[in-house]
């Protein structure tokens, strides 16, 4: 890996997602490119090739004074990267291919992290199905607006594993995997084994792999926040 540092690079992710740019560093389970204008934080995990750029496919690449880098205070991983981000940062966070969200972490857990975003609240997001994370600049205005300081989560105590969180919701509403093909909604029942329990529309009982679960969107009632 260290061969490529400075260098465009090709990189082909799990999931037919293809970047190119140039690699800025890498650390025990992430690495950084630059590619236009922007810092992909991405794990490492889901990369399926990395290869040199000849010079008619690099064109030009050059270092961007908008984009905005991250501040760490041990060696680059992406537990690390997800700290630092926690600390104000708006980021895009790509779920899949053709998925992206995007808000502010507000906690970061032994195997997921809390977002809030404006669109939709609170959500939950298992790391290991984390494909890039994108800090935006710190003069940025997301959906034109300018926030003195990133929003507090509403969740009080959050669970450090995300199957215990999942336990946690037990008979709340949520939506699981929102904004892909395989999204849905329902009740949660319960957790057995590596499966939840969900009650559909039509009171449909259905079973899901919670290791194939990327998103999970807690729907809140009113006076349910005063609980959290």
């Amino acid at each position: 890996m260290k061969k490529y540092i400075g260098e465009p690079v090709y990189l082909n992710l799990v999931g037919k997602k293809e970047l190119t740019g140039v690699l800025i560093d890498y650390g025990s389970d992430v690495l950084v490119l630059l590619s236009q204008n922007d810092f992909y934080y991405i794990p490492l995990f889901h990369i399926r090739e990395i290869r040199s750029l000849s010079k008619e496919e690099a064109g030009s690449f050059s270092q961007s004074d908008t984009a905005m880098t991250l501040s760490f205070d041990e060696q680059l991983s992406l537990k690390e990267v997800l700290h630092a981000a926690a600390k104000g940062s708006f980021v895009e966070v790509n779920i899949t291919a053709a998925h992206a969200i995007h808000g502010y972490i507000t906690n970061v857990l032994d195997d997921y992290l809390v977002l809030f975003t404006p669109i939709y609240e609170t959500i939950l997001i298992p790391i290991h199905h984390i494909k890039f994370l994108i800090p935006y600049s710190k003069d940025s205005r997301p959906y034109g607006f300018k926030l003195t300081k990133a929003p507090v989560s509403v969740i009080k105590g959050p669970p450090s594993a995300f199957e215990d969180h999942l336990v946690k919701l037990k008979g709340s509403f949520i939506t699981l995997n929102i904004e892909g093909k395989d999204s849905i909604s329902g009740q949660l029942i319960g957790k057995e084994a590596e499966f939840i329990e969900l009650l559909t529309v039509r009171e449909q009982q259905i079973h899901l792999n919670i290791h194939h679960i990327k998103t999970v969107m807690p729907f809140v009632f009113k006076e349910e926040k005063q609980q959290l």
